[in-house]
């Protein structure tokens, strides 16, 4: 299959999962005002994808924005995909969790997730919270987590769809030939050592997201108004100071992550990546992808939940 027809069927597959979860007005939380263009482009195509309903985005925030807003009972909350549900990435959780217990009675849609849990004590803590709130729908980005989820979180609904960044576009890039190569190498506590590594090109050139290896004026700026919104915050109104940030992220820093992610990938005819996201983006753009795993084993869960059949996408175990 190639890449362009696997992008159409997985969009049509997260259309016929959700579009019947989507049945009123809603807040949009657990949003990454941060520089990983991966979780920016969940954002993103979720974002696409909310757009195609009639019902209203009462506001979105991030975990460190939301500042305990009053969310009425009728409202539907959604919290942004990715690779955090578990303890792996704790403050994640600790934020879904914290909203949960203060709106109980609301109905929750998880956007896609990968899960993964160390301590078993954070497992039976967040099992025995979502018992208690039934109207909860987690959605698992891969067979691997959705079975984990069905086996115990077994009140509430789980469903298999795709990674919500499948959603977003690339309208305005176009592929490029050229014979450059990239390595994307992520270096946090996902990266894994792997002897394949030895299959990469010398000449291949190594990167991390261009985002998080320099700081671009607009993230300076970011940082300033940061600065700024805490005197604003402390000695006028906390909801402008978040409302600021909010903005600042929607209709600058998101537009910014995604694009430099897209470009940046896009300049290389081949690519190497530890990253799921730049594998995503490479089917997004129908490049040549050599793709290998992370710490807990992710990378491999999605590629074989819904890649394994794409001609350009290769995975290296």
């Amino acid at each position: 299959m190639t890449a362009k027809e696997k992008v159409k069927e997985l969009r049509s597959l997260i259309e016929n999962s959700l579009d019947s979860y989507i049945n009123s007005n809603y807040v949009f939380l657990d949003l990454p005002y941060h520089p990983n263009v991966g979780d920016t482009l969940i954002a993103q195509g979720a974002k696409n994808f909310l757009k195609r309903f009639k019902y209203k985005c009462l506001y979105w925030s991030s975990e460190f924005t939301f500042d305990d807003r009053y969310i009425a009972p009728q409202t539907l909350i959604i919290f942004n995909g990715g690779g955090n549900f578990g303890d792996l990435w704790q403050n994640y959780t600790v934020f879904r969790n914290s909203i949960i217990k203060k709106y109980p009675n609301n109905h929750y849609l998880i956007l896609p997730q990968s899960v993964y849990y160390v301590e078993e004590n954070h497992l039976k803590e967040d099992v025995e919270l979502y018992s208690s709130c039934p109207n909860i729908t987690i959605c698992a980005r891969d067979r691997q987590s959705f079975d984990f989820l069905k086996s115990h979180f077994v009140n509430n609904e789980v469903l298999l769809v795709p990674d919500m960044a499948f959603y977003s576009d690339c309208q305005n890039i176009s592929a490029q030939a050229n014979n450059k190569v990239l390595f994307l190498r992520r270096n946090d506590k996902e990266f894994v050592n792997n002897p394949n590594y030895d299959i990469v090109p010398d000449y291949a050139e190594v990167h991390d997201w261009p985002t998080m290896e320099s700081e671009a004026f607009k993230y300076k700026i970011w940082y300033q108004v940061s600065r700024i919104n805490y005197r604003v915050k402390k000695y006028i109104s906390k909801k402008l100071a978040y409302k600021i940030q909010d903005l600042f992220w929607q209709k600058i820093l998101l537009p910014y992550n995604v694009k430099s992610g897209l470009e940046f990938v896009n300049q290389y005819s081949i690519v190497y990546t530890t990253r799921l996201h730049v594998a995503i983006i490479c089917v997004l753009l129908g490049k040549e992808t050599y793709f290998f795993d992370n710490s807990y084993h992710k990378n491999y869960a999605l590629y074989n939940t819904w890649l394994r059949d794409v001609s350009n996408i290769h995975f290296i175990n």
